[in-house]
């Protein structure tokens, strides 16, 4: 029995290949477990399209949008010189946007200065090169411990002013100028406290990477050498993912916990927990949370999974209160969520007219890097890298598309003439006439 020319094109449409690289978040039922060479692709773009939204906005650059443009730097640039067995083509892409980090590096900072001259004295020696998150587990993948988790908050409470004076003596800058890996007691006290929460804790383990880029040797040596940074690094990221899965099982909030899943995901990625950290469907997240100009900005949900919920009229309370914080100023009815948020603070924020948030589009540059390192240096994709030609990247598969697509239309055409000519013999004499050679005569 034959079947209909209707189903027998349904059948043949739906064996048609269709193509998903548009779509910037996949739907929340499919889990893919390993990354792609698209994924590679999508990443560097993302990163260049950061780094030009910084360039075409350098007037408003804060410190913190320097010292994300210097992640991004230093990460590639990092990448280009530990990659085994690198692909020419991919690592051609890697040091154009790694050039080009630099480039922009060199005509914001003057800004950044000017826009926030007491912070960048702080922290000038942090912003005057590249920086890498260097593996704080000696060069190896971790994964983290639920045995490890916190068993109770702490009530030690980590003053913004003393964390800043901590920075400024472990990078050598401010009033400790030229005497860096400057560590007190009161200092390791503040680095090495059990039960922070939040940006507490992603900031206590900041300082275990600022000790290691400023290569303090004698400060950790002296407090038990590298087995003391795997040590906390493993008992700070254990917790810093408990947190951030219990983000995802409740809904993210949009302008709240975005910042923070980021920060997140840059630091525990960049200390050696791959797996844990840098999965693909956060890579499909953090992409799809990036606006058309480049920049991030709280996230209006049009392309979030439904796996991961958003709860508007919370998010706007809490966000509220955020914004107070970020403005310096407390209000009175909103004390309260603001004092809930205190440990949620990032190092400082500016949004511009055009409602970017800088700080998070900042951190949102360095998790996107961390994620480029570890697929490129520990070879986390299945297929080939992208080919690189001029400032396209065109996976190798997809050269492939055309020619695919061609030879399944004329395959169809001949299996409809087949079914389809006892019924439609004028239709079939008529294509028996032409052949159907044209078409393959167009193949090379």
């Amino acid at each position: 029995m034959f079947l209909s020319c209707a189903t027998s094109t349904l059948l043949l449409l739906a064996l048609l290949p269709v193509s998903t690289e548009g779509v910037l978040i996949r739907p929340s039922h499919v889990r893919r477990p390993y990354f792609t060479s698209s994924d590679v692709n999508r990443t560097l773009n993302a990163i260049e399209h950061l780094l030009r939204y910084f360039d075409a906005n350098r007037g408003s650059l804060i410190v913190d949008s320097m010292w994300g443009i210097r992640m991004i730097q230093g990460g590639l640039e990092s990448t280009i010189l530990n990659a085994e067995d690198p692909t020419p083509d991919i690592m051609a892409r890697v040091t154009d946007i790694a050039r080009y980090a630099r480039e922009v590096a060199g005509r914001g900072i003057y800004y950044a200065k000017r826009n926030a001259a007491v912070q960048y004295g702080k922290f000038s020696e942090l912003l005057s090169q590249p920086f890498v998150y260097q593996n704080l587990l000696s060069g190896a993948l971790g994964r983290v411990d639920s045995g490890l988790l916190f068993r109770k908050k702490s009530s030690f409470f980590i003053e913004p002013k003393e964390s800043d004076d901590c920075l400024m003596g472990t990078i050598g800058s401010g009033h400790y100028k030229g005497s860096k890996c400057t560590i007190t007691e009161k200092c390791w006290q503040q680095i090495t406290d059990s039960g922070q929460r939040e940006y507490s804790v992603t900031h206590q383990l900041l300082f275990f990477f600022l000790l290691k880029h400023f290569n303090c040797t004698n400060a950790i040596e002296s407090r038990g050498g590298a087995a003391i940074e795997a040590h906390y690094a493993r008992l700070f990221c254990s917790n810093i993912y408990n947190e951030m899965e219990g983000i995802f099982k409740r809904g993210v909030d949009p302008g709240v916990d975005q910042d923070l899943i980021m920060e997140q995901v840059m630091f525990c990625g960049g200390a050696g927990f791959v797996e844990d950290f840098l999965r693909p469907g956060i890579l499909d997240m953090l992409l799809g949370w990036q606006r058309n100009d480049g920049c991030y900005a709280p996230y209006d949900g049009s392309h979030l999974p439904e796996a991961i919920a958003l709860h508007s009229k919370r998010a706007k309370e809490r966000a509220a209160a955020r914004r107070n914080l970020f403005n310096g100023g407390i209000e009175e009815q909103n004390a309260g969520a603001a004092e809930k948020f205190a440990m949620r603070k990032p190092l400082s924020e500016a949004e511009l007219r055009d409602g970017c948030m800088m700080h998070m589009s900042s951190v949102a540059g360095g998790a996107l890097t961390i994620f480029v390192k570890a697929m490129i240096e520990n070879h986390l994709y299945v297929d080939p890298l992208p080919v690189y030609i001029g400032e396209i990247v065109t996976p190798v598969h997809q050269r492939l598309d055309v020619y695919i697509v061609l030879l399944m239309a004329i395959l169809g055409v001949i299996v409809l003439v087949k079914l389809c000519s006892p019924q439609f013999r004028r239709c079939s004499r008529f294509i028996r006439i032409s052949r159907v050679r044209r078409p393959f005569e167009m193949l090379p």
